[in-house]
């Protein structure tokens, strides 16, 4: 009992210890973040009084500069920007004078909801097409799971989106092709980006069973007779479960951060389209908060990812 209150002590340690580690990547974040103003080639003043359709005159960009707090030191203008970041004041958006936190949130969540259908879509996929690859492998099924999976990291999801858009839309008429917010209006752009990821998940899936199943305690459960559900379930998954978990977490990542394409072919509302747009309107407050928000969500996700190694981990496996 001692020794488990003991491991069970270290790995609070060290889930506090990542927390903070957290903590400070975000700050650092941040601070880059922040950084997006003076890297500007213009002065956001400028760029203010221009997305608003003002003439910026001399005397009216020093005003503005005054009014956005850019003639303080810049360390001051951080940690006051931060402060107001902390009590969810992202300031004002450049385009259109709108409380920018508004006008993210519900492309966020848009967003959101197309990633969840597409990565639960990939997970269908590339699951059992991996466990079934590795089970028949070097066999001919094996190779065209393979062959398919290559195909689909091959082509780019502009090209997976179009064909989609081309026969599901357009050709079959199975779902709508004008935008909109709506499940059905989600199925083609999440079938895209679910399909252009399933290859890298099969192949990276298929990869860390067939190595449990080389492994020699495998081939002493075949030798004993257990039968092949109870060592696939039982074992090789388990095993295998902490590359899977990586793998999809990675992969969730690169789904929350690449749904620009798909947003703009299918006019899809979501947050990666909107900051598109705010990126050719030099909205800085609006890509500080898109900036924000993908490194902190890659961030909690490699948070998560570093716990459940603790969790799952086979030194922790007396803890579950």
């Amino acid at each position: 009992i001692y020794i488990k209150n003991l491991e069970e002590n270290i790995l609070k340690r060290q889930i506090i210890y990542r927390f903070l580690q957290l903590l400070v990547v975000l700050l650092g974040i941040s601070f880059l973040s922040f950084s997006l103003i003076n890297l500007s080639p213009q002065d956001p003043a400028y760029i203010k009084l221009s997305e608003a359709g003002i003439p910026p005159s001399e005397e009216l960009i020093e005003k503005t500069r005054q009014d956005m707090g850019l003639d303080r030191p810049f360390l001051v203008r951080y940690t006051s920007w931060l402060s107001l970041v902390i009590a969810g004041d992202f300031g004002k958006s450049y385009s259109n004078n709108e409380d920018v936190l508004k006008s993210f949130i519900p492309p966020l969540i848009n967003t959101i909801k197309l990633t969840s259908l597409s990565f639960f879509i990939a997970i269908v996929i590339s699951i059992p097409l991996a466990i079934f690859s590795a089970l028949k492998r070097n066999t001919f099924i094996d190779t065209i799971i393979k062959f398919l999976s290559v195909v689909s990291m091959s082509m780019p999801d502009f090209y997976i989106g179009v064909i989609i858009l081309l026969l599901l839309g357009l050709k079959w008429r199975l779902f709508p092709i004008i935008g909109g917010n709506d499940l059905k209006n989600m199925v083609m752009p999440s079938l895209t980006m679910g399909l252009s990821i399933s290859g890298q998940m099969i192949k990276q899936i298929r990869q860390a069973l067939v190595s449990q199943l080389n492994s020699d305690y495998v081939k002493g459960a075949i030798v004993r007779g257990l039968p092949d559900d109870i060592i696939i379930k039982k074992h090789v998954l388990r095993n295998a479960s902490l590359s899977i978990i990586t793998f999809l977490a990675l992969n969730l990542g690169s789904l929350l951060g690449g749904t620009s394409v798909c947003e703009i072919i299918f006019n899809f509302d979501g947050v990666s389209s909107q900051v598109v747009r705010s990126i050719s309107h030099r909205d800085i407050p609006m890509i500080q908060i898109y900036t924000l928000w993908i490194a902190g969500a890659f961030t909690l996700i490699n948070f998560f990812v570093d716990v459940s190694y603790m969790i799952f981990s086979p030194q922790n496996k007396d803890l579950n």
